[in-house]
């Protein structure tokens, strides 16, 4: 497993983090709803999904993705005024034998909308994921990828 981090944020703007090993490259709202508190984010949509699977893309953008809301907001769409999707550059990992042969490879862009609001306060981030740009697998090699949020930070 090699994990690799980026940071989106509610400006549109991003920075890749560490990375490990390997070569890198460049619903409605209820009434019974908990107040809406902005100086705390948290997290919605998926923690953890697959973008591979068995050599396969998996990824399905419609539930694939998170973002970074304030508590007590449950769908991103309670928000107003977003903007994007923003991308990111590529970034790939590629794996080569001992004689340069390449076994695997997996390159992605970052993908998020940002600047959704509630009634003028903050900068959130929503439908955060990965834009899957190439995958492959040598036929003797096996290309799994996870993606995972971490906890959001309020800047």
């Amino acid at each position: 497993t090699k994990v690799c981090t980026m940071t989106v944020k509610g400006d549109g703007t991003s920075a890749l983090g560490t990375c490990e090993h390997g070569t890198f490259g460049l619903s409605k709202p209820s009434n019974d709803l908990p107040a809406i508190d902005p100086s705390t984010v948290v997290e919605i949509g998926k923690e953890i999904y697959q973008a591979i699977e068995d050599n396969q893309p998996t990824l399905n953008t419609t539930i694939d993705w998170a973002g970074a809301v304030p508590k007590g907001v449950t769908e991103w769409t309670q928000l107003e005024n977003w903007q994007g999707p923003a991308q990111s550059d590529t970034y790939y990992v590629e794996f080569k034998n001992g004689l340069g042969k390449k076994l695997t490879k997996f390159a992605w862009r970052f993908v998020w909308k940002f600047g959704g609001d509630m009634d003028g306060v903050g900068k959130y981030v929503t439908q955060a994921g990965v834009d899957i740009d190439t995958s492959y697998a040598y036929l003797s090699e096996h290309l799994d990828v996870e993606v995972k949020s971490l906890k959001p930070v309020n800047y």
